[in-house]
């Protein structure tokens, strides 16, 4: 594909894809382990809240959206702790409280012009080269951290009491991972919306554990999942001049899906 890979937007959105594809892919297999795929759902769209504000306030909506994902990631990881609610409890609460606060701070800027789509949908193909620096940030100082305390999240992903017996700060790995986890979808925004990119957040953890038989090969499969899909849905997204936010995802799971029904076939004839 000679031709699109002449103009830098595209080469800038290919490589945005790649990096932050390995950020998703080392992030999902943790939310799909310790059962927290509702819980990327509700941090994204809390991220809405966090825009409206911005906006409200006449701040930068990514800062503001950073700041909320960030307080409301760790208020739901206190509330489901010290109210012995479930997580999906507090994710529901969150969600619907966040999405209303949005409504309504959008509802009270009257005359103001706001491209909603734009962070619902998010739109790879325009993002800047500060956009590709901050991704390629994150995945410097996200990725390190992750390998330094590998075994231990995966002991704490598991068995979370027997990791605390054991002298794991199992709170500290915890709220690190939650605050993680909203950075990292706010900085992909942007990129593939707020209602899409928690699905990138579930789907490369689930297709890895699906195929993989062994922790050490599943979190190399989960990233290699989400480079190959955002990168391919991005070309296809060319070829078939559709939005490419929704055409990765639509790929994503329709390879995941493909796998699900092979796997279960296999299984059946074996």
């Amino acid at each position: 594909m000679p031709g699109i890979l002449d103009y830098s937007f595209f080469r800038l959105a290919l490589l945005t894809a790649v990096f932050a594809g390995v950020l998703f892919g080392v992030l999902s297999f943790f939310i799909y382990s310790r059962k927290m795929a509702f819980l990327g759902v509700g941090i994204s769209h809390a991220a809405f809240g966090g825009v409206a504000l911005g906006v409200f306030f006449g701040m930068n909506p990514f800062v503001s959206a950073l700041i909320f994902c960030v307080l409301t990631a760790i208020i739901i990881g206190k509330v489901s702790k010290s109210a012995n609610i479930s997580v999906n409890t507090s994710v529901g609460i969150f969600f619907s409280l966040s999405m209303a606060l949005g409504a309504f701070f959008i509802s009270m800027k009257k005359g103001y012009s706001f491209d909603l789509s734009g962070y619902l949908f998010g739109n790879i193909l325009a993002v800047s080269e500060k956009d590709l620096l901050l991704v390629i940030l994150a995945d410097i100082t996200i990725i390190p951290f992750v390998l330094f305390f590998l075994r231990k999240i995966i002991y704490l992903s598991f068995d979370e009491e027997s990791a605390y017996i054991s002298g794991v700060k199992t709170a500290f790995l915890d709220y690190s991972l939650l605050v993680i986890l909203a950075v990292v979808i706010v900085l992909t925004i942007k990129i593939i919306g707020i209602i899409l990119v928690s699905a990138l957040v579930i789907l490369p953890g689930s297709f890895a554990v699906l195929v993989s038989r062994s922790y050490k090969s599943v979190i190399a499969v989960s990233v290699i999942f989400s480079v190959a899909t955002m990168t391919s849905g991005l070309f296809l997204s060319y070829l078939a001049d559709t939005p490419p936010g929704a055409t990765i995802t639509i790929f994503a799971s329709f390879v995941y899906f493909l796998a699900l029904g092979s796997v279960r076939l296999i299984k059946k004839t074996v």
